[in-house]
């Protein structure tokens, strides 16, 4: 059985998929957060981008070392390390990969939905051929180079689900699961000139975190994903991770404008460390009571750290109509307990540009 730590936890978070929700809320406390997270697969599966805004980065050395902090001190915007995290891969291989930390001054929330962090920044907009989020991004690497990105997404499915009662401790908020991507990544080099410049296409997602202590802290680790299909879109998480193999799974199918959510079965095997010692599992199964089936099969790492693993995945849904449905997704692990070492702390603040200076790699 999961221990009462995480049944406790998971009882706290709640899920909606609901555009007014997806805004900062200024929580209160020295390990609230909320992060903003846009991923898209390109239409032959072979490129990947992950972008990822943080008002307060859960993964820095910093954030492990806040816990003493008194709340009130937080509340007005002192010890928050905003964040900016973006990667581009191509057959499971990085190409461009960078993690920018800020001071606490350098966050601000757009009038609705929205934030600018530094140079990079989104926002939800309208043009003639729709609404979606225009995402920009200016971030250094290493080498002394930068990162810039124009990037929209597109709404196709969003909305689908408002939040219910009085807002949780934790908010896992689906904004929109589906959209079309679209946008230009350019490498500068250390004189300013254009190195590369890649145009993207492809289907995309994206989601927003609120939390006041709850998703990162109190759970040991977190497993989670998502796959386009033809004719739908799937969500997956546990709590727990792999960590825990009682905990509980969910699973989100969404078709047709409506979204479903389904408590499943979850099970993981045939285990595998990283790089970096994070054990993974290399075949991962979901079974609601209605059979909607999933099966994940990750097979190429696009980012791999101490605490964190994205990877690319062979995908397969069953529904019951008896017709699989297969594609390539995204799967990712994060396991916070690993900041405790001050070795992997030492190691991971290379990996973060800081103070204007690029990452060391």
């Amino acid at each position: 059985m999961p221990d009462e730590t995480t049944q406790r936890s998971a009882s706290q978070i709640s899920v909606c998929s609901s555009l007014s929700e997806d805004r900062w809320h200024n929580l209160a406390g020295p390990n609230a957060f909320e992060s903003w997270h846009f991923d898209a697969l390109s239409d032959d599966g072979r490129e990947a981008v992950v972008i990822a805004f943080y008002d307060n980065y859960i993964l820095s050395p910093r954030f492990h070392s806040n816990t003493n902090v008194p709340a009130n001190v937080i509340h007005s915007g002192k010890h928050r390390f905003p964040a900016v995290s973006f990667v581009y891969s191509v057959d499971g291989r990085p190409v461009f990969n960078s993690i920018n930390e800020y001071v606490d001054g350098d966050f601000r929330s757009g009038p609705a939905s929205g934030c600018i962090v530094a140079g990079s920044s989104f926002r939800i907009d309208a043009a003639e051929y729709g609404s979606g989020f225009f995402v920009t991004v200016d971030v250094r690497t290493a080498g002394g180079r930068r990162i810039r990105a124009e990037m929209e997404w597109l709404l196709i499915e969003s909305d689908l689900m408002p939040p219910e009662g009085d807002r949780a401790p934790g908010t896992w908020n689906l904004v929109a699961p589906r959209a079309d991507v679209s946008g230009k990544i350019l490498l500068i080099g250390r004189r300013g000139k254009i190195r590369r410049t890649v145009q993207f296409r492809g289907t995309g997602y994206h989601d927003q975190i609120s939390s006041e202590n709850v998703h990162y802290r109190e759970l040991a680790s977190r497993m989670w994903g998502r796959a386009h299909f033809v004719d739908s879109t799937v969500v997956f998480e546990r709590h727990g991770g792999v960590q825990d193999r009682a905990a509980a799974g969910k699973v989100f199918l969404i078709r047709d404008g409506n979204i479903h959510e389904r408590d499943a079965a979850c099970d993981v095997s045939e285990f595998k460390r990283d790089r970096w010692g994070l054990n993974v599992p290399r075949r991962i199964s979901y079974v609601s009571d209605d059979q909607i089936k999933l099966r994940i099969k990750p097979t190429a790492t696009i980012r791999s750290g101490f605490s964190e693993v994205k990877m690319l995945g062979e995908i397969t849904l069953g529904l019951r109509d008896g017709k699989p449905r297969k594609t390539i997704g995204m799967v990712e692990f994060v396991d916070p307990r690993r900041m405790s070492n001050r070795l992997s702390r030492w190691i991971t603040d290379l990996r973060i540009g800081r103070n204007g200076k690029a990452p060391v790699f």
